[in-house]
């Protein structure tokens, strides 16, 4: 099912929640919603699941008007974060709850509820399971009845809300990639809402990256991480180095630091800010520079270097993995000069310089 979300306004009291929202989401694609608590993201949600409405705007689904049907009209799958499973009931009854509760022009037989429900347990591999009850599973058990429940209606969208995050870390990694894995096998539309940029990173197709009620960049993971469209979202992926720098001729000249790697940028001079990551900067020494290293750390198969840079209040990190600095001498006091090898930049009104990522020498 394709999804067409039009300026969608919505604000609870006089507090604005979305700030005109505009989301085409292709028939089989798989999409996060990601952003921090506040920016909008369940809201949206919620919206295309039929439990809240907008101020204004639009959603069709196949050309259907979605705003103007009920929830339980839209055919849509929700599963929450903390399961919303009935206690009272066992796994199978949970499973077949969605169906038992349909109207009743479209409710299913008996029968087939049985087999539909019997189909479900297979596919989310809780085989056995159908005569326990929620307290007596494990919650990544709890987590696929919420989704076999979810599946049971066959739903036109997916929607899933942090749908791991009451699951501790291991579980997660777990239940994702088979969560991946369904999706592929099923070619269902499905939208999930999560915090968690590893694991929207990891499952989208696409990853629609929301801040303040507003979409601040929508592509696939690869897209966003190297090609961030403003300091708002290079901050959100975390472990980036902002540095005050000048473009001079389309050259970014940074002080004790050698950016011959950077392309040139298609702009005016003037004050510009690098963003770029610890694993992008390479260190090499320089008793002339002025910058230092002030300290190194270890976590096994990298070592982080922190740089302070005359001028600067905070360090720069750098990151180089153990294989990188094998041979050489790096000790905490020694000269070096940066040596950046691909950032981004962006002009101090937060617009793009240009698609300034940076190439690695041609030696590397």
């Amino acid at each position: 099912m394709t999804i067409d979300i039009q300026d969608i306004h919505k604000q609870f009291g006089k507090v604005p929640v979305l700030r005109g929202i505009d989301l085409k989401v292709a028939e089989g694609e798989l999409i996060a919603l990601l952003g921090a608590s506040g920016s909008g993201k369940t809201t949206l949600l919620r919206i295309l699941a039929g439990l809240d409405w907008p101020n204004t705007g639009a959603v069709e689904v196949d050309g259907t008007d979605w705003l103007s049907l009920e929830a339980q009209r839209r055919g849509v799958g929700f599963v929450f974060q903390h399961y919303a499973l009935f206690q009272h009931m066992s796994v199978f009854e949970n499973i077949a709850f969605g169906l038992r509760v349909q109207p009743k022009d479209i409710r299913p037989a008996e029968a087939e509820i049985r087999s539909r429900v019997n189909e479900l347990i297979g596919l989310v591999q809780i085989e056995g399971l159908g005569g326990r009850y929620p307290a007596q599973l494990s919650g990544g058990q709890r987590q696929r009845v919420a989704l076999a429940r979810a599946l049971a209606i066959r739903p036109k969208v997916l929607l899933l809300d942090e749908p791991f995050g009451a699951l501790d870390a291991r579980i997660r990694k777990d239940l994702r990639r088979w969560l991946r894995g369904l999706h592929e096998q099923l070619g269902m539309t499905t939208i999930f809402v999560t915090h968690d940029q590893e694991e929207a990173f990891e499952l989208a197709d696409r990853v629609v990256l929301m801040g303040e009620g507003r979409i601040e960049q929508v592509g696939t993971p690869d897209e966003i991480y190297e090609h961030p469209a403003s300091p708002f979202v290079a901050r959100f992926l975390g472990g980036v180095n902002e540095l005050p720098a000048e473009l001079h001729n389309g050259r970014l000249v940074l002080p004790h630091a050698d950016t011959s790697a950077v392309e040139r940028v298609a702009a005016g001079d003037g004050a510009v800010t690098l963003f770029v990551r610890p694993h992008e900067i390479d260190l090499v020494a320089d008793a002339a520079s002025g910058a230092r290293i002030s300290d190194i750390a270890s976590n096994g198969p990298s070592f982080r270097f922190d740089i302070a840079l005359p001028g600067l209040d905070k360090p720069v990190e750098v990151e180089l993995t153990r294989e990188a600095v094998r041979g050489r001498t790096l000790r905490r006091g020694d000269a070096v000069r940066l040596k950046i090898l691909r950032g981004r930049i962006f002009e101090p009104a937060h617009r793009p310089a240009a698609a300034a990522t940076a190439k690695r020498a041609a030696s590397a």
